[in-house]
């Protein structure tokens, strides 16, 4: 994997290639096998811990070849961070959830900047994991907006938990 691929002509990294690469991984594969079963045996719910665990370990390879590195649950003022990838002293916080509803959708981003503003970070990475096959409002999108003074990103993985 050529380096330049990842990043920029200013040595910044482009988080969103490997957002985008591990987004057609998901589509080809699907998530179906983190989903839970309830007590008769059907599937209800997806864990947002085995979602963390699934971006976590697709990108795994290609930070190490890039010389970065992971951090899972790191501390974060009043909370504790998803995952943080630091490439060359960069860190970008990572917040992943899945979707539900509008207002955990927004409370999400809230927490998130609340991370970085505590980090001392002006960007984070708001991952929502979301099944293709349900209707959502026009306000779950994949955007760049401004909350509390910090830039957050909201990147969409949908996936079919009808496909295997």
């Amino acid at each position: 994997m050529p380096k330049e691929e990842y990043f920029n002509k200013k040595g910044n990294f482009k988080i969103e290639k490997l957002i985008s690469a591990y987004k057609e991984y998901v589509k080809r594969r699907s998530l179906k096998v983190f989903l839970e079963k309830d007590d008769s045996g059907n599937y209800k719910s997806i864990k947002e811990s085995a979602l963390i665990y699934s971006f976590e370990t697709f990108i795994s390879a290609v930070v190490s070849q890039l010389n970065g590195k992971i951090y899972r649950e790191a501390e974060a003022g009043l909370g504790k961070t998803d995952m943080i990838l630091n490439f060359n002293g960069k860190e970008f916080i990572i917040e992943t959830k899945v979707y539900y509803a509008p207002k955990q959708f927004t409370e999400g981003k809230k927490q998130l900047a609340y991370y970085c503003e505590s980090a001392g970070l002006k960007t984070g990475i708001y991952l929502v994991f979301k099944p293709a096959n349900q209707k959502y409002p026009k306000s779950v999108k994949e955007q760049t907006e401004t909350i509390n003074n910090i830039s957050i990103t909201t990147y969409l993985i949908e996936y079919d938990d009808t496909k295997w």
